[in-house]
């Protein structure tokens, strides 16, 4: 099914199909802080906003319960996930080690086609535009990401990552980066994250680029996130 143009609603895609549809708008109401944590998704107020039947909106819901963005709570109703610091130690600890091996990859395969694709994407994390929008920011992360997956040459483990990682894409900024100092310096120390990463490819140094990664994603968690990650032990050298 797929949805006509007359009953498309905020961020719903013509070329969509339904279920696709109302989750990319659901997950944007995530991302933006409209739903946040915690919160309850009132399965009649979202079917009526977006002109689909519960049963569409359903399969959505289910979407986003295997990305890990909603959790549903038998007799109790679908709500959003809310990550615990423990919960982020946890999934970095099984997302670091899988994303080194990708940036290793990567790093081996790296054309300036796909360098200059992943520095300007850094641009456009850094640039005023958007400091102002997080969904934005959030694109450009997620792409970042992604081209470095798929340029790492392993369906596999790209899918792995894509489980994993999704929810920390969405959670680690929804709700703290607002317009105060202490967000423009934790948006500043993400760009930087992302530059360290882009050195570390330049490299073309399988070892080098999985050591810059590793150590410097797990600088930036420690200090922006009070965790307790060890760069060595990720690394296997402890």
């Amino acid at each position: 099914m797929r949805i006509p143009p007359s009953r498309r609603s905020d961020s719903i895609l013509h070329l969509q199909t339904a279920p696709e549809a109302a989750a990319q708008a659901l997950r944007e109401a995530i991302i933006s802080g409209e739903l946040k944590g915690g919160d309850r998704v009132l399965e009649q107020k979202w079917s009526v906003r977006l002109g689909i039947g519960q049963p569409t909106l359903r399969e959505a819901l289910l979407e986003l319960e295997h990305q890990g963005l909603l959790r549903k709570l038998p007799q109790r109703g679908t709500y959003v996930t809310q990550l615990s610091p423990e919960d982020y130690q946890q999934i970095l600890e099984v997302r670091i080690p899988l994303e080194a091996i990708a940036i290793g990859r990567a790093a081996t395969r790296l054309t300036p086609e796909t360098e200059k694709e992943l520095a300007n994407l850094i641009k456009a994390m850094s640039s005023p535009d958007n400091k102002s929008s997080v969904k934005q920011f959030h694109d450009c992360d997620v792409l970042f990401h992604r081209t470095i997956w798929e340029l790492a040459g392993n369906p596999y483990l790209g899918e792995m990552l894509e489980t994993i990682t999704f929810r920390l894409f969405v959670f680690s900024i929804v709700g703290r980066w607002d317009n105060t100092p202490k967000a423009a310096s934790e948006r500043a120390a993400a760009v930087k994250q992302h530059q360290n990463i882009m050195e570390g490819l330049k490299s073309r140094d399988a070892q080098r680029a999985r050591k810059v990664f590793v150590k410097s994603t797990v600088k930036y968690w420690n200090q922006q996130y009070g965790l307790s990650l060890n760069a060595e032990e990720l690394l296997g050298e402890a």
